[in-house]
């Protein structure tokens, strides 16, 4: 993908084996420019990406430090040396040249020669074109990458991971866990690297594995979830581990709220309808008990105090029913009904103990508030020993006693 210009210069009087070299084809995503003199000129020396100085007969010493002292950073220099000049260089500091061709050298030599060149090279720019893909896409990731060694400590970490953990790459560079995370003291004190267990198992395993962990982040624990997988050395051997981390707090925050959106009244916070049958399909217990409550007069209320003080009345209901059954299932399932699951063997007697327990403590709630004196409490139960297979028919049994109850009282009402 990469498109790399390369200005060559060439220093000397061998113009057959410059125009030798001129002619051999760049490889692919190179382009070639040549320029040539017979003396060195210190401004194309310092344009140049390659210069090619053809040395012999001079002073190599001296002839090194002018062509050094004109190039530029990063360009290459390659000399044409004699044999002995070759033996005085080699005594100099050659960290900024390239190569030294000792002389003489046959055409197809120094063809040679420059192909290998353009090899090296080419391999030095798709190594950079593989280093920046691979940061320009670590770095662009909104999740923690990071790579350790075999011990732990980290070798190479994403842009994200520096933010999260409030560190410069350079400060993260080679350290372990406690340092990075800033744990304390006395943990720290206990090793680096101690906080190994699923790197382990990613490199016992040689193959991606995938854990649910709690971070420290500040003040904050956060929850994460990570993908782990062995990094290879040459010979096949796990040298280290490469890992992924999603921070899915929010996440989790979400999808619980979403959840109990989905199985609770916004109202009373009681379970809904829809959550009563989940509950009871995935219920084992044989024994079922369900009591079903009415609210009678409760349009009253909405009609002559409002519906703010039918709210009111609907909270009140639902906080009586788990004060007075804590350990069971308490959902409202329609306007002003309610319903109980209780689970476990009961007799007929304390199922109606129970019953009229549940209508006498609402009817005490209601006519202790002035606006909601008008309001009594209609209370069904049905027992089972079918489990969920036999529920919906505990539902109408336990509907049919409270309807039962409500006309009770009406009845007693009207004489």
């Amino acid at each position: 993908m990469y498109h790399c210009n390369l200005k060559f210069y060439f220093i000397g009087n061998q113009k057959n084996l410059f125009d030798m070299l001129s002619s051999i084809e760049p490889l692919p995503h190179f382009t070639h420019e040549f320029v040539q003199s017979s003396q060195p000129e210190d401004v194309l020396i310092s344009k140049a990406d390659v210069t090619i100085a053809d040395i012999q007969g001079s002073d190599a010493v001296k002839a090194l430090a002018m062509l050094l002292s004109y190039k530029k950073e990063g360009a290459e220099l390659i000399l044409l040396a004699d044999k002995e000049q070759t033996k005085l260089l080699v005594n100099e500091d050659l960290s900024a040249v390239t190569d030294i061709w000792t002389m003489p050298l046959s055409e197809k030599e120094l063809g040679f020669h420059f192909v290998r060149w353009q090899q090296t090279c080419k391999m030095s720019k798709d190594y950079w074109q593989t280093q920046t893909y691979l940061d320009t896409t670590i770095n662009s990731v909104p999740h923690m990458i990071w790579y350790k060694d075999k011990d732990g400590a980290h070798m190479k970490v994403n842009e994200f991971f520096c933010k999260t953990v409030n560190k410069t790459m350079e400060q993260i560079e080679g350290r372990g866990h406690y340092y990075i995370w800033d744990i304390e003291p006395e943990e720290y004190a206990k090793g680096e690297f101690i906080c190994m267990e699923s790197e382990y198992e990613v490199m016992e395993k040689r193959e991606t594995c995938i854990f649910d962990e709690d971070v420290k982040i500040g003040d904050d624990m956060r929850k994460l979830k990570t993908f782990k997988s062995p990094l290879f050395d040459l010979d096949g051997s796990v040298m280290g581990t490469v890992g992924v981390a999603l921070d899915v707090t929010e996440l989790e925050m979400y999808q619980k709220m979403l959840i109990k959106n989905a199985n609770t009244d916004a109202l009373t916070g009681l379970y809904n309808r829809r959550y009563v049958y989940e509950y009871v399909e995935q219920m084992e217990e044989r024994y079922v008990t369900i009591f079903g409550i009415d609210l009678d007069n409760f349009k009253s209320v909405n009609d002559i105090f409002g519906h703010q003080e039918g709210d009111r009345a609907l909270v009140l209901t639902a906080n009586i029913l788990l004060e007075c059954l804590p350990e069971n299932l308490v959902a409202r399932v329609g306007g002003d009904e309610f319903m109980v699951v209780m689970l476990g063997e009961h007799t007929a007697g304390e199922i109606e103990k129970t019953r009229k327990m549940i209508e006498d403590r609402l009817d005490q709630a209601y006519d202790a508030e002035e606006k909601l004196k008008v309001l009594s409490a209609s209370v069904g139960a049905a027992y089972s020993n079918r489990g969920k297979e036999g529920f919906d028919t505990l539902v109408v049994e336990a509907d049919t006693y409270m309807y039962l109850e409500k006309e009770k009282k009406k009845r007693r009402l009207h004489m």
